[in-house]
């Protein structure tokens, strides 16, 4: 049983990285059979994956084809951005001036990776940093229902974010910029100024979508 467990939790995250990097893009035919070569498993562990790709969104099972990924529409875009800014801008009011050491320190670590990626220009290494960041600071509510939500609205909203880097490179630096100041913000004693910041970095990606 454990194995079996075990299987289905590999095949779960290998697909899914696949589909939230951009290896597969929306529309893309996902085949069980060509999915169970890859990953070396049965077709069990691989449709247990696909059915719980599905639950959360990201794939779909359409009638005598398979699974496709799910594309994202513009209305699928903002209504994902309008839950994650609810839940950040949550998170930083109660966060604020609140946190210890030790979480400031796993930002710095996260803040000093980001720099090395937008040095060398690695858009995709950047991206999923970017994504550590933001879970990073919801992790500070330390609720598994805050952090686990977090989670499937950024498998969803990281490809409208790795599409905004594309189109402008230099979009790093900004991105990077901001996330120096929003850590500073939460060091200080003045939540709004936190909300602010949140908001108006979370903005950036509904104005290039739009």
């Amino acid at each position: 049983m454990t194995t079996g467990t075990t299987l289905r939790d590999k095949a779960f995250g290998l697909i899914k990285h696949g589909i939230v990097s951009g290896e597969w893009e929306g529309g893309t035919f996902i085949s069980e059979k060509q999915l169970c070569e890859r990953l070396q498993m049965s077709k069990t562990p691989i449709r247990s994956a696909l059915d719980r790709l599905e639950m959360i969104g990201l794939v779909k099972l359409v009638a005598n084809q398979g699974f496709v990924v799910q594309e994202m529409s513009l209305k699928k875009i903002l209504d994902v951005y309008q839950l994650r800014l609810a839940l950040e801008t949550f998170a930083a009011s109660q966060l604020t001036a609140k946190m210890d050491g030790p979480y400031f320190e796993r930002l710095d670590e996260n803040l000093a990776k980001q720099a090395e990626a937008v040095e060398t220009r690695n858009i995709v290494e950047y991206v999923e940093l970017d994504r550590q960041f933001h879970e990073l600071i919801v992790s500070g509510l330390d609720n598994e229902e805050y952090s686990e939500a977090m989670s499937r609205l950024q498998d969803k909203f990281l490809r409208a974010v790795r599409t905004t880097f594309y189109r402008d490179r230099n979009r790093m630096d900004g991105s990077l910029e901001e996330h120096k100041q929003i850590r500073k913000a939460l060091e200080g004693n003045d939540p709004a100024l936190t909300v602010r910041l949140i908001s108006q970095h979370i903005h950036f990606v509904e104005k290039v979508m739009l």
